[in-house]
């Protein structure tokens, strides 16, 4: 008898530890949130769910069913780790609703402030104003529907990225705390995107990932797809962090989770019910995070997602100007020729039986009806090199690589380029790179013994935007020297580090 009441006291005690565990686990961040989404209680338009980019990629009926119940997940989820949290229609939200909160998220875009036209010049839609420094979370793609027109880096390289997250920074905050997290980390094929970049030519054939959601839109099902901004050129400002990456279809670079100034993309795309316990952790503690930059607006503004960034640019021409690359190339067309191939005769076979196929399904039909030619060797020199291709490169591409290799730290890329980069003859004739600060410093003493004056001015106003005389120059040389960085996702200028 006395031991089964011994068995009882340590039963009782342990249910009560882990009671108060979970409470721990589970008690409440003084911290206001306001959740921005789609309430099912308010009906969308049949042409707007059938939209792969309106709806995010999913499927029309998996959409409908995700209507019903991921307005009110989120907000549930919510108040079971913060103290204040408020629900509100995207159709409804207003830029000054943020103000009252210490964090938003944005699951759904809202109604821009100024709408756009495509006729008769294309103009894109605004939906925030550059002077919004709410700390935000954008899930999905609404990081680049919402934040291209602001300049965010957190812009749309691909509506691709699905369940598992790789790469990522476990030693991150968010990975940390204050919700405790034990990240279960699973050996599993690297994916094959990957290997088609320079920069996944050391990445393993098998990486560690961490599943963030339970099911993911490779799956079939016509789950919501994530997204996955570009990589390039990301961390070269101060006000930018990559957290993760995740299975894609593109470079091991790609950002899955990052933060821009007061902005966090959170690329996967489930609602609480189909994330997993530890994302539910982890999402969690990125909205405590993202709360302390509160006030600190991005200072690289990336207008043009399309700008070329040397570091993947230059080296990945250099990288593809090989016969293995060549032949690799060769093999990747063929084997995507096949898959189109069997996709537009599987859609086919659905439209002919008078089955309604989706935006996303009509566009791959359209696109995709012809295969992709496969180059000879001289159409593959010249589509690798560009603006910077001569016919005596065919035979010599050994030469190409060397004027490439020299002319790297020449190069820039202006607003109107488009995966474009030219050679800066102003700053070659100095032999100075445009990412060396001795540049300034040249050009300033160049004024200021009134020599090469036009070369100086226009090699500062360049790389600066900023007009001044000599002795101005100098002055704020001297003021900002230590805080001074170069940005070319930013636009190929010298910029001031604020958080300084």
């Amino acid at each position: 008898m006395k031991q089964i009441r011994v068995r009882i006291v340590l039963a009782i005690m342990l249910f009560c530890a882990n009671v108060s565990v979970f409470a721990q686990q589970h008690q409440k961040e003084n911290i206001s949130v306001l959740y921005v989404g789609y309430d099912p209680a308010i009906p969308l338009s049949d042409d707007f769910i059938n939209s792969a980019i309106n709806n995010g990629g999913y499927s029309p009926e998996r959409f409908k069913e995700d209507f019903k119940t991921r307005y009110n997940a989120f907000e549930s989820y919510l108040k079971e780790y913060f103290s204040s949290v408020k629900a509100v229609d995207a159709r409804s939200y207003t830029m000054d609703m943020s103000a009252s909160y210490d964090v938003t998220i944005f699951d759904q875009t809202v109604k821009p402030w100024e709408k756009g036209e495509r006729h008769p010049n294309y103009k894109p839609s605004k939906y925030l104003k550059e002077d919004f420094d709410f700390p935000t979370v954008f899930i999905g793609q609404t990081a680049p529907q919402m934040g291209e027109t602001i300049g965010l880096k957190l812009d749309w390289l691909c509506l691709c990225l699905d369940a598992d997250a790789h790469h990522l920074k476990a030693e991150h905050p968010i990975f940390k705390g204050p919700f405790p997290v034990k990240l279960t980390m699973v050996t599993k094929p690297t994916p094959d995107g990957i290997f088609h970049y320079a920069s996944g030519k050391d990445v393993p054939k098998e990486i560690p990932m961490w599943r963030v959601q339970k099911e993911g839109y490779l799956e079939g099902k016509g789950y919501r797809v994530g997204l996955v901004s570009r990589g390039d050129g990301f961390l070269d400002s101060p006000d930018t962090e990559y957290i993760s990456s995740g299975v894609n279809s593109k470079d091991v670079g790609a950002v899955a989770i990052g933060r821009h100034g007061n902005f966090l993309l959170w690329g996967f795309s489930a609602s609480p019910d189909y994330m997993t316990d530890e994302a539910r952790q982890v999402f969690a503690n990125t909205v405590v995070y993202i709360k302390k930059f509160k006030g600190q607006k991005p200072i690289a503004r990336k207008y043009r997602q399309q700008i070329a960034i040397r570091a993947t640019d230059v080296d990945g021409m250099i990288y593809g100007l090989s016969t293995e690359s060549y032949e690799n190339y060769k093999k990747y067309i063929a084997e995507v020729n096949v898959q189109s191939a069997k996709t537009v005769k599987e859609l086919k076979e659905k439209k002919d039986k008078g089955e309604k196929l989706s935006e996303m399904e009509a566009a791959i039909l359209q696109v995709q009806s012809e295969p992709m030619p496969i180059p000879n060797w001289g159409e593959y020199v010249k589509q690798q090199s560009g603006d910077f291709f001569k016919p005596e490169y065919v035979k010599n591409v050994e030469k190409l690589k060397k004027f490439l290799t020299e002319n790297k730290k020449y190069m820039y890329a202006t607003p109107d380029d488009f995966y474009s980069l030219k050679i800066d003859e102003d700053i070659k004739k100095m032999g100075i790179g445009n990412n060396d600060k001795q540049l300034l410093q040249q050009c300033i003493t160049l004024l200021k013994n009134g020599k090469d004056k036009d070369l100086a001015n226009r090699v500062l106003q360049r790389y600066t935007g900023l007009e001044k005389n000599p002795q101005e120059w100098e002055q704020w040389f001297g003021n900002n020297s230590s805080k001074l960085f170069f940005t070319e996702a930013g636009g190929y200028k010298w910029l001031i580090d604020t958080t300084k």
